[in-house]
């Protein structure tokens, strides 16, 4: 229990995005990328940005899989690398990062590094889930 706990907090410092509500994208840190791509089967990565149900419905929070088997066309984003500021991302636009920010009751007047915990689905498919921010602190990411 007690291991967890600090699995879980070593990992929340290491695995985090940054979330832009001013253009929708989502940065996404070394470490987690680099989970990323060693759990994605394919050199071409796609996104695919959802929400999660909780039981009570009170606290649902978001999260986003790499390469995900639609039967079905749905919205995918590209992970692009931006050569400007030598940063790796994806822009969601549905949920948009707006959408997220409304429901994790955040503003939306700059960006948010929020913590990102990696789990398997029962298939051994790895998913990253987007915990709500504590409510008194979030972490403000300075531009």
């Amino acid at each position: 229990m007690i291991l967890n706990k600090l699995i879980n907090w070593w990992n929340s410092l290491r695995l985090y995005i940054i979330a832009d509500p001013a253009d929708n994208s989502v940065t996404l840190s070394k470490p987690l990328f680099n989970h990323m791509r060693k759990h994605a089967k394919d050199s071409d990565t796609q996104v695919f940005v959802f929400r999660i149900k909780s039981r009570g419905g009170k606290q649902d929070t978001f999260g986003f899989a790499t390469n995900p088997n639609f039967e079905q066309p749905t919205q995918l984003c590209n992970i692009q690398y931006n050569d400007r500021y030598r940063c790796i991302g994806f822009e969601t636009l549905c949920p948009s990062v707006n959408a997220i920010f409304n429901e994790y009751g955040l503003t939306i007047d700059h960006p948010v590094k929020l913590s990102v915990s990696a789990k398997k689905l029962f298939n051994k498919k790895t998913y990253y889930e987007i915990p709500r921010p504590h409510a008194k602190h979030p972490r403000k990411h300075n531009t």
